[in-house]
């Protein structure tokens, strides 16, 4: 790697397997939020919308919603749209493409999301290249990354999960730079992008969390000195808490449409009923099967070369990186704990904690394989990553087309509501008219197609329904092939719509007055 070419060539391969992830995000680079997570999908696109309408008030984020999912399970008025969520750094950049791209299409979003996850796999072949000194190895490490079937279907999504992870790549990055090399810049730097992971995706506190101990072990080890390192720890420490306080007054103040506490299992039975679930749903969601088979064989070579030879020391003395990944994946699994219940139905809470920490365990499995010197060993490991990568690849594209299959209620709800904010329009329904919108599934993707705000009903009990129809809106929007739903469920309730126009998905109705 000391030749003339040699960072082109390192830059050039970089280039060669970001391929597969541009084939990957840009397939449904359009598509309104449905399908696997469309509600979460629907409520971080409404939080953009959000800063387009407020005037891009960063400090007061806000989505369609008056009636809040939390803390009062949408039966109270907030009389705002503003909600606590996590810092939303990505939300606000993209609202502001909105704003100079003239338009708030789906594809903006989607774009965002897919620039940072190419950024984020960027920053891996860089990491990975730095810990293996090889393109080869770096290679692998960022085919197997962006082809996992959660990645690839959530590197162009709405969620910021991907974005969030493409910051801590960077700051992982700059953390191994200053562990190599010792300049303390490179230390500030890791700690600054970390935290900013951290809160624009709070479960990546872990992170920088098993960051800062790894660097604490190293100095209560002498093997580094404590300076004035502690200064962009405690910033980041400052800033964290100081906008948790200010998402705990928002929540209070506005209610809010993001889980805000924990979720551990409560029995044994949550234990079994979590991991049932997750082998049944997810086991071949997160990795598939040929990338466990992968991982399995990478990791028991790794561990017969480390035992069949006297593993060299790190240079002067340095403490394994290995225990870096110790310190992170202990800390996930806290994490899993903590948060187990939400694992049951939200597979992409495994890209916000085990994914990278298992990806770093691979690329110090490849640190620890012999380096190639052969050249027809090389040209063989060439072609048989260029096979794994296409079969991993094809595996991913499939997978994220199986997602998108069968009947889904959120896709059906934006084929309905497609049109409607000009139908509404037609009818001289104000943009700032309140309506109600009834058994539309998910929340926010009706007012995000009908460009006003509202209420919603999105729980089936009469107690919700009667708290919805206390609220000081002007119309109900309901969906005609819910209406005999919405009759067979709450006669009572739905006998006092009164229609006043149909556009033959969608018919607006006002509320007649209880004698």
């Amino acid at each position: 790697m000391n030749t003339k070419y040699s960072k082109y060539l390192i830059y050039l391969t970089a280039a060669a397997v970001l391929v597969p992830g541009c084939f990957l995000g840009l397939r449904y680079i359009n598509e309104f939020p449905a399908y696997i997570h469309a509600w979460a999908q629907a409520d971080w696109y409404s939080i953009a919308m959000g800063f387009v309408n407020n005037g891009f008030d960063f400090f007061h984020p806000e989505t369609l919603i008056y009636n809040k999912q939390f803390p009062d399970t949408w039966t109270v008025d907030n009389l705002s749209t503003v909600t606590s969520v996590d810092f939303p750094l990505h939300e606000y950049l993209v609202a502001l493409l909105m704003t100079l791209f003239g338009t708030t299409a789906p594809w903006v979003f989607h774009l965002w999301t897919w620039l940072c996850s190419m950024a984020g796999l960027w920053f891996l072949f860089l990491l990975a290249h730095r810990l293996t000194s090889s393109n080869l190895k770096a290679a692998a490490a960022v085919l197997l990354c962006s082809t996992t079937p959660v990645y690839a279907f959530y590197m162009a999504n709405f969620l910021p999960s991907a974005p969030s992870l493409a910051i801590v790549l960077a700051g992982l990055w700059a953390y191994v730079r200053y562990w190599q090399e010792g300049n303390r810049r490179y230390w500030h730097l890791a700690v600054s992008l970390l935290a900013l992971g951290a809160l624009t995706r709070t479960s990546q506190l872990v992170t920088l969390m098993a960051v800062c101990a790894y660097e604490l072990t190293r100095i209560l080890a002498k093997e580094e000195k404590m300076g004035k390192k502690w200064i962009s720890p405690v910033l980041a420490l400052l800033a964290i808490v100081g906008y948790y306080l200010w998402n705990q007054h928002l929540a209070a103040q506005h209610g809010t449409l993001f889980l805000g506490y924990l979720r551990p299992p409560k029995s044994h039975a949550d234990v079994n009923f979590v991991f049932d679930h997750i082998q049944y749903s997810w086991q071949w969601q997160y990795f598939s099967r040929l990338q466990h088979w992968l991982v399995a064989i990478v990791l028991v070579a790794a561990l017969v070369f480390i035992l069949w030879r006297r593993r060299k020391k790190e240079q002067r003395g340095r403490l394994p990186l290995g225990w870096l990944a110790a310190i992170w994946f202990f800390g996930e699994v806290c994490f899993f704990v903590a948060m187990m219940l939400q694992y049951v139905d939200h597979d992409y809470y495994f890209l916000d904690s085990f994914h990278l920490p298992i990806i770093l365990i691979f690329v110090l499995a490849l640190r620890n394989l012999p380096t190639i010197r052969n050249r027809w060993v090389a040209v063989a490991c060439i072609v048989a990553l260029v096979v794994l990568g296409g079969l991993m690849y094809n595996g991913a594209k499939h997978t994220s087309r199986d997602r998108r299959s069968g009947d889904d209620r959120a896709w059906q709800t934006a084929q309905n509501y497609a049109g409607s904010a000009q139908w509404l329009d037609s009818l001289g329904v104000s943009r700032d008219a309140k309506l109600l919108t009834f058994l539309s599934y998910p929340q926010n993707s009706p007012f995000l197609l009908m460009e006003r705000k509202g209420y919603t009903v999105m729980f089936h009990e009469q107690y919700v329904v009667d708290s919805a129809l206390s609220f000081d809106f002007d119309y109900i929007v309901m969906e005609n092939d819910m209406y005999y739903r919405g009759l067979e469920e709450h006669p009572e309730s739905v006998g006092r719509f009164l229609p006043l126009a149909t556009n033959g998905k969608l018919t607006l109705f006002s509320l007649a007055t209880k004698e």
